[in-house]
């Protein structure tokens, strides 16, 4: 790969951690408000509105997509763990007899 693409990726990369970095930020103040607007709505537990629950279901999607996107951008997800494992050895063949 060519230094100026190398460059280019690195540069658009960079764009995408910035902007979903931004995103998260704006998400974090949405579900700050909508928290504290909860906290003293009108309403009983159990009757929560449908649009509030879709507005929860909405901000939990999307702080998803931008953990999936900052995980990608950042190449957190290329780091695959090893196999923690032990080792099994089988030996055929063994009687007491021969301990």
């Amino acid at each position: 790969m060519s230094k100026k693409l190398k460059n280019k990726k690195q540069s658009i990369n960079d764009k995408h951690i910035e902007l979903y970095d931004k995103a998260l930020s704006v998400l974090e103040f949405l579900l700050n408000e909508f928290e504290h607007d909860i906290k003293y709505a009108e309403f009983e537990f159990l009757d929560i509105p449908k649009n509030t629950i879709g507005t929860i279901d909405f901000i939990i999607s999307a702080i998803g997509k931008v953990q999936k996107g900052q995980r990608l951008a950042l190449g957190l997800d290329n780091d695959l763990p090893e196999n923690e494992e032990p080792e099994i050895n089988i030996v055929e063949g063994l009687s007491k007899e021969k301990i």
